[in-house]
C-alpha cells in the first residue's frame, strides 16, 4: 500500500514538474527573486527543517548538528535548520513524501527504492571494499551520484550527496559454519535478518545463509526469541547501540556501504536567492564529504566498545577476503540484480570500478 502510494505521488510530482515546463516556466523560476528574497533575512531567518532516522548517539547526528550549524554560518544567519533526529517527522519512506510535496525541506535518509529500483544501487552489496574506495564510487561526480541526482531531481528533490554512515556488517549469537570453506556458497548454517531490499538478501541467500525477512525495529526481539541468530543491516555503530549485549561475534565484512543521502525539496531551494542557495548546498556538500572520515573513525571506535563492554568477538575481514567475495557476488549476484536495476545500471558501476585500477 505505502510503495504504491508513494509511485503515485511520484507520478503526480513528475506530471507537475512537467506543465510548469510545459508553460514556459522551471522549477527554479522563482529563485532568487525579489519576492523570495524580501520574505526572510538575518533579523527574519528562514528555519528549514531537517529530518533523519538516526538515533541521538549516531555519527549521522553529529554531521547533522555540524550541517545546521554551517548553514547559519555561511548565509549570515538568514537561513537557519532545526533538526529532528530519530524518526520524529516520520519513516524514511513518509519524510520523502513530504519532501516531494515541500512539506518538510531537507533530510539525511535512505532514498526509498520503490519510487524506483535503480536507487537501491546505493546498497550494492561488495561495491565499494574500503573507506578510500568509498570516496571515489560515491562522489557526487560518481556513477552513482549522478545516478541519484537524476532519479531524484525527476522527483522535485536536489540530491546533495551521501552521508557515510560506515560498512553494514554481520551481528550474530553464533559463529556460522564454512567461513573458511573455498566454496562460498558452502551452507552456513545460520538464520541471519537481512532487510526487504532485493539487492540484499539476494547476496546472502547466493552465501549459503538462510535470509529471513524481518522489519528493522523488531530486530532485537526476534535475536532474543531466536527467529534469527544475527543480522545484516547495522554498522559497528549500530551493533553496539542496538543489539551490542545479546551477540557472540561482529564480522566486519564490508557488505556493503550504509550509503543514505542527504536530499532537500526543490520547492525549498526554489524559496532561496540563488546566493543563499549555492552557500546552503555548499554546506550540504562539505559535510557529505566529512562523512567518510567520521564514519571511518566512528567505526574503528564501536569495534573497540563491542570487545570492551560486550565482549563480543570482532572479525574484521582482510582486504584478500573481501576481494575474493566481491569476485564471487560480482559474478554471481549481480548479474541476476540487473533485472531489477537494468543492465546498464549494473554496467555503470562495473565501469567506474575498473577505474580503480
Amino acid at each position: 500500500m505505502k510503495k504504491n502510494r508513494l509511485v503515485a505521488l511520484v507520478m503526480v510530482c513528475a506530471m507537475a514538474l512537467s506543465l510548469l515546463t510545459g508553460c514556459g516556466g522551471s522549477s527554479s523560476s522563482s529563485s532568487g527573486s525579489a519576492g523570495s528574497a524580501a520574505d526572510y533575512s538575518a533579523e527574519n531567518p528562514m528555519e528549514l527543517r531537517l529530518a533523519s532516522d538516526a538515533p541521538a548517539e549516531h555519527v549521522a547526528t553529529g554531521l547533522n548538528n555540524d550541517l545546521c550549524a554551517l548553514v547559519a554560518e555561511k548565509t549570515e544567519g538568514r537561513v537557519t535548520m532545526k533538526y529532528f533526529p530519530s524518526s520524529q517527522l516520520g519513516s524514511y519512506e513518509t519524510v520523502y513524501e513530504e519532501l516531494m510535496m515541500g512539506s518538510i525541506d531537507a533530510a539525511q535518509i535512505t532514498v526509498p527504492d520503490a519510487i524506483d529500483a535503480r536507487l537501491g544501487i546505493a546498497y550494492l552489496p561488495y561495491y565499494a571494499l574500503s573507506y578510500e574506495q568509498a570516496k571515489v564510487l560515491f562522489a557526487p561526480d560518481s556513477y552513482v551520484g549522478n545516478l541519484m541526482a537524476e532519479i531524484t531531481a525527476a522527483q522535485g528533490v536536489k540530491w546533495m550527496g551521501f552521508c557515510l554512515e560506515g560498512f553494514i556488517g554481520m551481528g550474530t549469537t553464533k559463529e556460522p559454519k564454512n567461513l573458511d570453506n573455498a566454496d562460498l556458497a558452502a551452507d552456513k548454517g545460520i538464520k541471519i535478518r537481512t532487510a526487504s531490499m532485493q539487492t540484499l538478501r539476494t547476496c546472502w541467500e547466493d552465501m549459503g545463509y538462510e535470509a529471513i525477512t524481518v522489519a528493522y525495529n523488531e530486530v532485537p526481539t526476534a535475536i532474543q526469541t531466536n527467529v534469527v541468530e544475527g543480522w545484516v543491516g547495522g554498522t559497528p555503530n549500530m551493533n553496539y547501540a542496538w543489539v551490542g549485549e545479546l551477540l557472540s561475534h561482529m564480522f566486519v565484512n564490508y557488505a556493503h556501504a550504509e550509503a543514505t543521502s542527504y536530499v532537500v525539496s526543490q520547492k525549498t531551494l526554489d524559496k532561496l536567492t540563488d546566493e543563499d542557495k549555492a552557500l546552503v548546498t555548499e554546506a550540504f556538500q562539505e559535510i557529505s564529504m566529512q562523512s567518510f572520515d567520521a564514519a571511518e573513525e566512528n567505526e574503528r571506535n564501536f569495534m573497540n566498545k563491542l570487545e570492551a563492554d560486550y565482549g563480543v568477538i570482532v572479525v574484521e575481514d582482510s582486504m584478500e577476503r573481501r576481494e575474493e567475495i566481491a569476485a564471487f557476488v560480482r559474478e554471481v549476484t549481480w548479474p541476476g540484480l540487473e533485472e531489477l536495476m537494468g543492465a546498464d545500471t549494473i554496467q555503470g558501476c562495473r565501469d567506474d570500478l575498473a577505474k580503480l585500477g
